[in-house]
């Protein structure tokens, strides 16, 4: 089972929904919301503890996630 889960919004044709993934660790969880996230904001969650709210910024290279 799964310790940590990453949650956000996905939006299509004006419809947004609650999208949250299982990941077995942190860096995973990064990795997956990078792919899965085009811009905005994720929560990072470990069980039923909130461990950050993450928001995806724009780098001169690459992106990177600030921790809010």
């Amino acid at each position: 089972m799964s310790r940590y889960r990453i949650e956000y919004e996905c939006r299509s044709a004006g419809d947004a929904r609650l999208q949250s993934l299982s990941v077995p660790d942190i860096q995973t969880a990064l990795i997956v919301a990078d792919i899965n996230l085009p811009r905005g904001s994720a929560e990072l969650w470990e069980g039923e503890r909130h461990i950050a709210r993450i928001q995806k910024q724009a780098g001169p290279r690459s992106t990177y996630w600030r921790v809010c």
